[in-house]
């Protein structure tokens, strides 16, 4: 909880519409020692983001990623094995076909 607290003091407004956050809105899509991933949906305008909050020595470090799927597609799409440089090449080679 204690990284869950210091990730959301760091995503205050939306992105998209500037309006201000509601962190009731903020679901945990992932968390360990290292990182936590947020789902927000701003009540403003609709919009979702991905946010991934990492903390290092260094400090803390923020990214956010519009998004349309909902907290629980992203939640399900994070559980998901990443996608292999052979399947980017077969979808490539699908789409350029050799003539």
């Amino acid at each position: 909880m204690k990284g869950q607290e210091r990730g959301l003091k760091h995503l205050t407004k939306c992105p998209l519409c500037k309006a201000k956050y509601s962190h009731s809105q903020a679901s945990v899509l992932e968390e360990n020692e290292m990182r936590t991933v947020f789902h927000l949906t701003c009540s403003k305008c609709n919009s979702a983001v991905l946010a991934f909050v990492s903390s290092s020595q260094q400090g803390i470090v923020s990214l956010g990623v519009a998004t349309d799927l909902t907290g629980q597609e992203a939640k399900k799409m994070i559980k998901e094995k990443p996608v292999s440089p052979e399947q980017v090449l077969k979808v490539y080679e699908y789409f350029n076909p050799r003539s």
